[in-house]
């Protein structure tokens, strides 16, 4: 079965998983529930809801696994009869004939990145408008499939920011995607971060999140299945950056024991730069061949766990 990162599984149209990894583990999806919907509507999850809807409800999905050395919500392939392509959730949108305010805005920037040049069958949507599960206050969430295509987009919003009808966030809203991310850094910090990363904007009243997906013939190949350690601090410099931007995010370290660290969280993709000097908490974690690496994000909020440029 082809699944990616940023599609979902939908079970039932009442539960909706997050694919985390490409890897099936025991005839199992890898996946995390992020959206439900009941009687009373649909619902976005936190990660602590989602873990008890599991853990109560529907323990069946509740998937111990081997490789990441963590339990996540594990789909028997068996079971999945729907599944949510962002890439075709861009040909939907652009063939509407009436949509709503959200999907105006994210039909508007895919049109605008089609204008400039980029082609459609690098582009997804994923998230609440590829489920039509939107608000007034959704995000629109752009999937750019590809490094090379993702890294050229992000510098033509970079240069078109305050034109072409993208626009730059507002303090207001920097606050607001601060406190829904609720990290362990200070806004100041987490500001600072975010501004040069040139990956959020504004597209009419929407704000706009784009992420990568590499290609096969980019992607890191990792060295799983990993065993977590210890929780540990460390401190390094980034001797390289390639994979900034990718999911999970990687930054390859100059450390006497640590190899890498690695992120599933997006407020540290993009986070250090080649030659920057970064302090990071999370997991260390050892390979099938004994080499470590640290862990930043086992949870979608990852309290206590960061990223940081330091001077």
């Amino acid at each position: 079965m082809q699944i990616r990162p940023k599609d979902f599984i939908g079970i039932n149209d009442k539960l909706f998983f997050a694919v985390v990894n490409e890897y099936q583990e025991d005839n199992h999806a890898l996946t995390f529930l992020r959206y439900m919907k009941d009687n009373a509507g649909t619902h976005k999850l936190t990660t602590k809801k989602a873990e008890k809807i599991i853990r109560d409800t529907y323990p069946e999905f509740q998937f111990d696994s081997y490789y990441a050395d963590i339990v996540l919500h594990g789909i028997p392939i068996n079971l999945i009869k729907e599944i949510y392509y962002p890439e075709q959730t861009v040909t939907r949108l652009l063939n509407m004939e009436s949509p709503d305010n959200k999907q105006s805005d994210a039909i508007g920037i895919i049109n605008t990145l089609l204008a400039a040049g980029f082609k459609k069958d690098y582009m997804g949507i994923t998230g609440s408008i590829m489920l039509g599960m939107h608000n007034e206050n959704s995000d629109v969430d752009i999937i750019i499939y590809g490094r090379e295509q993702f890294l050229k987009i992000r510098k033509y919003i970079k240069n078109s920011l305050d034109k072409v009808g993208i626009n730059s966030l507002t303090q207001a809203m920097w606050k607001d995607a601060y406190e829904r991310r609720d990290c362990a850094l200070s806004f100041n910090e987490f500001y600072s971060h975010e501004k040069r990363k040139f990956n959020k904007f504004i597209y009419g009243k929407s704000k706009v999140d784009i992420s990568a997906i590499p290609k096969k013939g980019e992607k890191y190949e990792e060295s799983g299945p990993y065993k977590k350690i210890n929780k540990d601090e460390i401190s390094s410099i980034v001797t390289n950056d390639t994979y900034a931007y990718d999911f999970p995010a990687r930054y390859l370290i100059n450390h006497n024991m640590i190899k890498e660290v690695v992120s599933y969280t997006a407020t540290y993709t993009g986070q250090a730069r080649k030659g920057e000097k970064i302090e990071a908490a999370g997991f260390v974690e050892e390979d099938r061949d004994g080499v470590y690496r640290l862990l930043v994000g086992t949870s979608r909020e990852a309290k206590d766990e960061y990223i940081r440029v330091i001077d």
